[in-house]
């Protein structure tokens, strides 16, 4: 694992994760290093939901790229044995992770129509503090990992 955190910082590329900024990267090689046992296989920068046509003005090409480019993605999807986890890595949890929390699962159920129940799946650094009973209280799965 110390050998494959080493190559992403040298080489500086984000080829192992699309989307994902540096400090994220971090982030879930740090999860990973705890956790990876417990899932079958990862997919990341998952696209979901029907995306936005940018209408027949545009030729077919474009209006695809288009579309592409306007789904949402998912940061990480986990796939385990009994369950598919949607999984957000953000150094900071705040309002933003809630409607992810809530849109994810039924754009991705939408959008693939998986066999197995979907769980979800916050990991982050830090909850931002008003957000925290909100979390709580709708019974969030979130992993906190403070920055080493």
């Amino acid at each position: 694992m110390l050998l494959l955190q080493t190559l992403i910082k040298m080489s500086g590329l984000n080829n192992l994760y699309p989307h994902l900024l540096q400090p994220d990267i971090d982030l879930w090689i740090r999860f990973l290093a705890l956790h990876q046992a417990e899932y079958e296989r990862f997919d990341y920068d998952v696209r979901i939901g029907k995306g936005r046509d940018v209408g027949d003005i545009y030729n077919d090409k474009i209006r695809k790229m288009a579309i592409g480019l306007s789904q949402r993605r998912i940061d990480v999807v986990g796939y385990k044995a009994k369950s598919i986890e949607i999984i957000e890595i953000t150094l900071s949890a705040g309002l933003k992770c809630i409607g992810q929390m809530e849109t994810y699962p039924i754009l991705y159920k939408e959008t693939y129509n998986p066999p197995l129940p979907i769980t979800t799946l916050i990991l982050t650094e830090q909850i931002e503090s008003d957000i925290e009973p909100i979390l709580n209280q709708r019974n969030y799965k979130v992993v906190v990992l403070p920055k080493p």
